[in-house]
């Protein structure tokens, strides 16, 4: 069926290669074998047609989330070389003065680490060290196959993901991360500079025909498990900023970590949001329109990588 393509990090000149990051061709070739197989709609389009019920079996639309300059810097000017606009998600509290640890631990692990797996040793042992409960769950077959949709995770991507999302407080696992960050020298302050786009950026999009859609206000990785008030807030402070921001109401969103439940969609229709995202193409029993399905940009690569 009609679908997204999801993608997230770049690499170049001031962005750090790391997991699942593509350089600027790269992109291009990826867009290029797309193009030749499928249809990628400008987003506005896609966006007009998916409410009207009219998009086609090849219909295929291109998402960038959570708001990063390498994406302005790195992915926008292939995109106007192939003359093609995309769907933008954007979680607003980077843009209000607040630092989300998500993407920084992401980066801390890109320049600091000459292999993943070098980080996931360190992590592991720190683990082990900090919090010794947590040493059965290394070895758990729970740990080993989580997130089994992803079919690109490595073990250890899977055993990471799973102490931190499943067995770590969120308190524990800052604790974890601002203890290697300290062991490596790394400042988190200065690399937030060079992370996020800023407002103009967003305009810039906008003007361009781009489509600015919510991402909730702080990203969190477990969104689907906030109370009702907890979401509404996430996402009515998402909705306020970008409204102010870009003079219309956003229509689109996606969810962060594919995390949502019952009360999400209910939060976000009342909002009057037409067309959501999930961050992978796993059949549903029933669809609904804040449902649409999304392929991994990971997915269309010769050799799969592990995306973050």
């Amino acid at each position: 069926m009609a679908h997204g393509i999801m993608f997230h990090h770049f690499h170049g000149p001031r962005h750090p290669a790391g997991q699942g990051a593509l350089s600027a061709a790269q992109l291009g070739a990826l867009l290029a074998d797309v193009q030749q197989q499928q249809h990628i709609l400008p987003a506005q389009e896609w966006l007009e047609r998916a409410c009207a019920g009219t998009l086609h079996e090849e219909d295929r639309c291109l998402t960038f989330d959570d708001a990063l300059l390498c994406q302005y810097e790195i992915a926008l000017p292939v995109l106007q070389q192939h003359h093609l606009s995309a769907f933008w998600f954007v979680y607003s509290s980077v843009f209000l003065g607040h630092r989300e640890m998500l993407e920084i631990y992401r980066h801390f692990r890109s320049v600091c680490f000459a292999h993943i797996d070098l980080f996931y040793q360190e992590f592991f042992q720190a683990t082990v060290q900090q919090f010794p409960a947590c040493q059965p769950h290394l070895h758990a077959a729970q740990a080993q196959h989580y997130l089994a949709e992803f079919t690109f995770y490595s073990t250890n991507d899977r055993i990471f993901r799973f102490l931190r999302d499943e067995i770590l407080s969120s308190e524990q696992y800052a604790h974890l991360m601002q203890i290697l960050m300290q062991q490596h020298h790394y400042d988190p302050q200065q690399a937030a500079q060079q992370l996020w786009m800023q407002e103009d950026h967003l305009l810039d999009l906008q003007q361009q025909g781009h489509v600015i859609g919510l991402h909730s206000f702080s990203h969190p990785t477990r969104l689907g498990r906030l109370s009702r008030a907890q979401q509404w807030q996430e996402y009515q402070e998402n909705f306020r900023h970008l409204s102010q921001l870009l003079g219309a109401p956003p229509r689109s969103m996606a969810h962060p970590c594919n995390s949502y439940n019952q009360d999400t969609l209910n939060i976000l229709q009342e909002m009057g949001i037409q067309l959501g995202f999930r961050s992978n193409r796993a059949a549903l029993p029933k669809r609904t329109p804040l449902e649409w399905p999304r392929e991994d940009h990971i997915h269309l690569l010769p050799t799969p990588q592990p995306a973050v």
